[in-house]
Order: C-alpha cells, then sequence, then structure tokens
C-alpha cells in the first residue's frame, strides 16, 4: 500500500479572530479532520499557522478557516501560502502556540 501524499500550507486568519477561541476551535476541528499542524495568535491581531495532511482533510480544514471559525468570529480574510508536497508528517498532531 503506497504512503498518502502529504501536503502542507501556512496560513493567517484576518477580522476578529482573538478573543473569540478561534484557535481553540480550529484546533479541535483539525484534529477531527486527522489535520496536523499548529495555530497562534500574533501581535497584529490576526491567527496564524500551519496545516499538514492528505490533500482532501486539509482543503476541507482551509475552507473550514475561510468561512466558519469559531461561533463568534469574524473572518475578513484568509491568506494561505501555495500548498506544497511533502515527504513525512513534521507534526504529531495540531496544538495551539503561545
Amino acid at each position: 500500500m503506497a504512503a498518502p501524499k502529504l501536503f502542507a500550507c501556512d496560513f493567517e486568519v484576518f477580522g476578529i479572530v482573538q478573543g473569540v477561541f478561534f484557535r481553540k476551535y480550529t484546533e479541535e476541528h483539525a484534529n477531527a479532520l486527522g489535520v496536523r499542524g499548529w495555530c497562534m495568535n500574533t501581535k497584529i491581531g490576526t491567527v496564524k499557522g500551519q496545516l499538514e495532511g492528505e490533500l482532501e482533510p486539509l482543503n476541507q480544514m482551509k475552507e473550514w478557516l475561510q468561512t466558519k471559525g469559531s461561533p463568534s468570529s469574524m473572518i475578513e480574510k484568509v491568506e494561505f501560502s501555495p500548498t506544497k508536497s511533502i515527504k513525512n508528517y513534521t507534526f504529531n498532531k495540531f496544538s495551539i502556540r503561545r
């Protein structure tokens, strides 16, 4: 059986995404999808991070970041780096960095 094809990208979410449990919901959703990586608050009021996973769950996570987020968040826009192919996971799970 062939190893799964893995992909990675960086993201940054703009809008009202701090103080609204955005990172907690992001962590829960990513782990539910099996997407690995991390997210953190930035000094400029955004949430940024990295995603790693198979293409379908990765794309589902990207769509969630653009359209859903946490219930109280107001997402203005999300910037993603180009999705690149990776050989192996760099992270064991999705986590919040402080």
